[in-house]
């Protein structure tokens, strides 16, 4: 799990970049991610857009599984926290984005409470059906990734 937290971390640092030049990624997924020198990238950047204001209509890209629920659409910031989200779930579940919220039972079985269930809570606020109950933004997604 620390390794997920590592990479959502700097993962949300990228994000919060993008942000702040009044850019959108859209297409934030595990493909998308590579590593240089030890350290993850997001990449893949061909769809990098203006920041989209919510209810905006623009053009349907993304990938199913990491794009928001319809009839949110992908080019906002609440849409880029929401792939991120998914992409921790992915990483660290092992489990298909379709198959979110569920988690394996490995993960939360066991006497002591499982390490995995503080990032859940991190993984499922970031997720959120709504734009409005998901993070403000991407550093506020890195401060609740920190204090783990």
């Amino acid at each position: 799990m620390k390794d997920c937290v590592r990479l959502g971390l700097t993962l949300c640092e990228a994000l919060e970049f993008f942000h702040q030049q009044g850019l959108t990624h859209r297409d934030i997924k595990p493909q998308n991610i590579i590593f240089v020198n030890g350290q993850p990238k997001l990449a893949d950047l061909g769809l990098i857009t203006g920041i989209r204001p919510l209810g905006h209509e623009g053009t349907l890209v993304g990938t199913p599984g990491f794009m928001p629920p319809s009839p949110e659409r992908p080019g906002t910031v609440a849409a880029d926290i929401y792939a991120l989200g998914m992409v921790l779930y992915v990483l660290c579940t092992g489990r298909a984005a379709a198959l979110f919220p569920e988690v394996a039972t490995t993960l939360v079985s066991g006497g002591e409470p499982p390490e995995f269930l503080p990032l859940n809570t991190v993984i499922l606020k970031a997720c959120a059906p709504l734009p409005a109950d998901r993070y403000a933004s991407a550093a506020e997604m890195r401060a609740a990734l920190a204090e783990l």
